[in-house]
């Protein structure tokens, strides 16, 4: 049985390599073990270190999450239909 507070370690060049194969924190993580938001502390830390020898680390994305426009359009008929609810408007 692990403990889930368990420290994942990882070395500064596996972390560099996982970095550099990948284009999201998540895939760094998967690559590392690490969770992502520990993953994307270290990353900043490691660039603001880097910059001061002029070294620029690949930029990392944020996993994207798929319809953000069926969200927005689920949201707006929530909103309409508790606005004619409370304020008995259309």
């Amino acid at each position: 049985m692990t403990d889930e507070k368990q420290r994942v370690h990882c070395s500064n060049e596996k972390f560099l390599e996982a970095v550099y194969s990948s284009k999201t924190y998540a895939e760094v993580a998967r690559k590392t073990g690490q969770k992502v938001t520990s993953t994307m502390a270290r990353y900043s830390r490691t660039k603001k270190a880097l910059l001061k020898q002029d070294i620029k680390l690949p930029r990392m994305e944020r996993k994207r999450k798929f319809g953000t426009l069926s969200d927005v359009d689920n949201m707006v008929e929530i909103v309409n239909k508790l606005k004619a609810q409370h304020f008995g408007t259309n």
